[in-house]
């Protein structure tokens, strides 16, 4: 069987080989195969060729590619890459021309030209702008259009960049928030991110509520700024809190959503106030010590409220002020 398959693929590269012979001093071919170089169609001198098509069965190297690249593990581009490019694991292009990058695992580019990313874990851009990165955990870039993943490091961003961390080095937003609310009377916020897109890490406490003790609330959220005239702005955020109970973190179900729309105003310090309504409802599966649920104790009052038994929910319109630096 393996002596099979082996005369099988000797034959395709036999074949690939005639094809391609009578173009073998060109540095540009139509088409090139390669188990793994310099074991392909071009041999030793695959780094010196431009191939328009390329199949590289494990990976392979070349000077660069016009229209379409697959590899089961790898490609090489030390030149340049146009049309596409797909890599079980990684591929490497030293100037991405406008590229479609596909890889399980990392795309490379040392150089952009308004190309795509796309991968398993991480993109990285180290010069030039890309146009667009998607990733299970981190993207890289020098400028960016539009990064999507868990981490987005980038030095400039035209369009957006969304997940949990967001570092734009110029013109980004690093925003530490010092706020009062009928839900958290103190609460501290740090934003990460652009206006268009931020991600905000919060911790509050209650400490004027129905019973005897402090109320802790830790929670992440996203938000936009949107900027009005005269250093006036309107921010919209949605965020997630932990809540306690007797000063301790229980493991069912108790947590706080906020609605927030703020307005702003930014004065020549750099800092700013800003106060707004807060739309709130506590979720909640948290029980008395007889065993019947009550639910979260931290709404001053109720707008909405329903207990079927297994969650107990309760709505009520809130406001908030605060100061931004």
């Amino acid at each position: 069987m393996m002596k099979r398959l082996s005369k099988v693929m000797l034959a395709i590269f036999a074949s690939v080989a005639m094809i391609s012979g009578a173009n073998a001093q060109s540095s540009e071919k139509a088409f090139q195969l390669s188990f793994i170089s310099p074991i392909g169609t071009n041999g030793t001198q695959a780094n010196e060729i431009i191939n328009d098509y390329s199949l590289n069965l494990l990976g392979g190297h070349s000077r660069g590619n016009n229209v379409l690249e697959l590899g089961g593990l790898y490609n090489v581009n030390t030149s340049y890459t146009k049309g596409v490019q797909f890599a079980g694991l990684t591929n490497y292009s030293a100037k991405s021309e406008k590229a479609v990058q596909f890889a399980g695992i990392t795309n490379i580019a040392s150089d952009q030209d308004r190309g795509v990313q796309i991968s398993g874990i991480t993109n990285v851009t180290a010069k030039g702008n890309v146009a667009f990165q998607l990733s299970g955990i981190l993207n890289v870039a020098d400028k960016a259009g539009t990064q999507i993943g868990l981490i987005n490091i980038a030095d400039s961003v035209g369009g957006t960049s969304i997940g949990l961390i967001n570092i734009v080095k110029k013109n980004g937003k690093k925003e530490f928030e010092i706020g009062f609310s009928d839900a958290l009377h103190t609460y501290g916020s740090f934003k990460l991110g652009t206006d268009k897109f931020y991600t905000i890490f919060s911790a509050g406490v209650n400490y004027i509520n129905q019973t005897d003790d402090l109320q802790y609330a830790v929670g992440l959220g996203f938000g936009k700024d949107i900027a009005l005239k005269n250093n006036f702005a309107t921010q919209i955020e949605l965020l997630g809190y932990g809540l306690s109970e007797g000063q301790e973190f229980t493991s069912d179900l108790n947590m706080l959503t906020q609605l927030k729309v703020t307005g702003s105003k930014e004065f020549k310090s750099g800092v700013k106030v800003f106060a707004g309504p807060v739309l709130n409802m506590t979720v909640s599966k948290y029980q008395g010590e007889d065993g019947e649920l009550i639910g979260s104790q931290l709404a001053p009052y109720t707008l909405f409220e329903s207990n079927n038994g297994n969650v107990d929910l309760k709505g009520w319109i809130g406001f908030t002020f605060g100061i931004r630096y």
